[in-house]
Parts: structure tokens; sequence; C-alpha cells
């Protein structure tokens, strides 16, 4: 029997070892929290998460269908939880937590709950960029080391995401990268964070290449990511949105670490915004949820001018308290009128 996979780039058997993984995540996902602490720790849990993958191994083909191939992963899995469970010496909070595992993962199917993750957040998206949007399509790609090249004790979400510069194109495609052999909870529970970033900061982007080092587009608006994902989550799934929130602040920070270019640029975008957000607080009056909100929807309106990245950064540079007298006259007119291309020409020219 022939048998294709959804994703071009992977091949039938490594996709469906990944759905595989995915779905039954998915079917877990109100226990993601506490399975997520549990991977990287001795002791049943990470002794029946091995196990999964191990059934993983052995069962996916590429012979079979995504819901075959899920069925077969599901049911070996399944006898060795009970095996699991049979053992005298397990502890009740363990007992407890694989007898929940093992009934919720019976519900694991073969639908694509990346697709399903992605279309939602998409047209969330889509609310905030109105005409500026295009129309993003997702693929998936495996990658043979962690993205980050940490170990699972110190970075256990072995995924990260991209989304290549479109130019002049009407359309946009994100990409996953995922190290198969280490997609675990913990990486499935960070995927919403992760496609929420591509789709608020890049897909409508309207500017030059993004750069890693972009306090703006890696630093301001990965913060607005942040923002947006709470406001989400439990609109995107909610089963999903604890884990996907709790986990989302943990890869925060280690992706806001100051050790590399990358992590400097985060930080420095965060701390541009938490600043921006305190000057709406206290200037203008709103109260600290609006301020961030305010905060959010200046930063998508300047991601939609077509305007160069170093100007875009160069108006997060000037986020620090205090703010120059020319900059909070050109906010306070904004704030107005919400003209956001006389604020950038405006700050640019200072």
């Amino acid at each position: 029997m022939s048998v294709t996979t959804p994703y071009a780039d992977l091949d039938p058997a490594l996709w469906r070892g990944i759905l595989a993984r995915a779905a039954i995540y998915h079917a877990l996902r109100t226990r993601l929290v506490v399975l997520g602490d549990l991977a990287g720790q001795p002791g049943a849990i990470q002794s029946v998460l091995n196990d999964l993958d191990l059934q993983v191994r052995e069962c996916v083909a590429d012979d079979v269908d995504d819901e075959e191939a899920v069925r077969r992963v599901v049911q070996a899995w399944d006898i060795v939880l009970t095996q699991k469970l049979g053992m005298t010496q397990l502890e009740a909070d363990a007992r407890r937590l694989l007898s929940e595992t093992q009934v919720l993962a019976r519900e694991a199917c073969g639908s694509d709950p990346f697709q399903r993750l992605f279309e939602r957040i998409s047209e969330r998206a889509k609310g905030l960029y109105g005409a500026a949007w295009r129309p993003p399509t997702l693929t998936l790609a495996h990658v043979r080391s962690h993205p980050r090249s940490a170990t699972l004790a110190q970075d256990p979400y072995a995924v990260t995401a991209r989304t290549p510069s479109p130019g002049a194109a009407n359309t946009s495609a994100v990409q996953l990268l995922i190290f198969c052999d280490a997609f675990g909870p913990a990486a499935y529970a960070v995927l919403p964070i992760l496609l929420i970033h591509e789709c608020v900061c890049h897909v409508a982007a309207r500017q030059d290449a993004v750069k890693n080092d972009s306090i703006f587009a890696e630093g301001l608006l990965d913060w607005v990511a942040y923002h947006f994902l709470d406001i989400w989550a439990g609109m995107i799934d909610q089963g999903l949105s604890p884990a996907a929130r709790m986990h989302a602040q943990k890869l925060r920070d280690l992706l806001t670490r100051p050790d590399t270019p990358a992590g400097r640029a985060r930080q420095l975008g965060h701390v541009g915004a938490e600043t921006l957000r305190a000057w709406f607080e206290t200037h203008c009056d709103y109260p600290p949820h609006e301020a961030k909100a305010r905060v959010s929807v200046l930063a998508v309106e300047l991601n939609q001018l077509n305007r160069p990245l170093t100007e875009k950064d160069v108006f997060v540079t000037r986020l620090s308290d205090p703010f120059p007298p020319d900059l909070e006259v050109a906010l306070r007119t904004w704030d107005d009128d919400q003209n956001t291309e006389a604020l950038l020409a405006s700050v640019v020219a200072a």
C-alpha cells in the first residue's frame, strides 16, 4: 500500500512517529504541566515516556496510514501502562497520574494536531492585521539535533519555528523544526507560543528580512506574542491552555538569556516593551491591562509599515526611562491619532 505524508519534508514513517507522539500528548494535554515537569526526573513517569518512545519506534511503519499508526502505538503503550500499574511499589501520586494517562491516551486519534493549532492561531492573528495579513501555510521538518544545542535537562523544548521572509509575496510559510527523538510533552506544550510568535511577529511583517538579533522583530514583538498567548490560549485549546501558558514562560526564560545575540535582543525588546507599558500607565493614565494592549497595538502597526527593520530597532532603543522629550511628544500624538508612520518618522529623525 502506498501511503503519503502531508509534509513534503518528512518521509512517511518519520511523520507518523511525530504524529503518534503529538496525538498522544494532545490527548494528555490537561496533564502536560506535571508530565512535562516529571519527564526529566528518574521515576515511573520518565520510564513510561521512554516506553512510549520505544513503542513509536517499533510500531510505526511507512506502510500504514495516520489513523492506523496512532492506533498501533496507543494499543502497545496501553499494555505497557497496564504493566506499570500492576507494580506494587508505585507511589500513590504516580499511580493516579499513570491511571489518568492511560484513560486519556486511549482517546488519541490520527487527525493532525499541528494543523489544528495552527489554523486556530492564524485565524486570530489575521484579525490583528486585516488587509496586511499574508495567508500562511504550515510545514514540518525534522532536525537531527536540539535546535539550541542543549541537553533535554537544560532545555526540554526540542522544537523551534521560523518564517522565511516572503518578500513581496501575498502568502507566507511557517515551518516547525522538530528534533523528533526528543519531542516530549514539554515540547508539545510550547507549540502555541512558537506558532503565535511566527504569526504575530513575522507572517504579516512589512520590512526587510528579519534578523535573529533584531530588538524589534525578535524582542518587542515577541513580548507582544506572549501577550496574545495569554489572551488566546483558552480559545485555541482550553485543555492545553494551562500547560501552554506555564511552559511558554519557562521557554521565555531560556530564550531571553543574554549570552547570545538572539537572547540579548529578546531581553532588550522585552525590557523596552515593559518600559513603554509603564509610560502608558503613568503618563496616559491607562490601567495596566490597557497599557499592555496599547503597546501591542503600536507594535502590530509598526510591523505593518513598509520601512527598514533598522528604523524599527531604533524606536526600541529609545524606550529607556526617562523617555526623551521628543519621544514623549511623539507618543502622545500617536495616542491621539494613531498615525504610526508619523511616529516612526519623527523618532528616526530625532
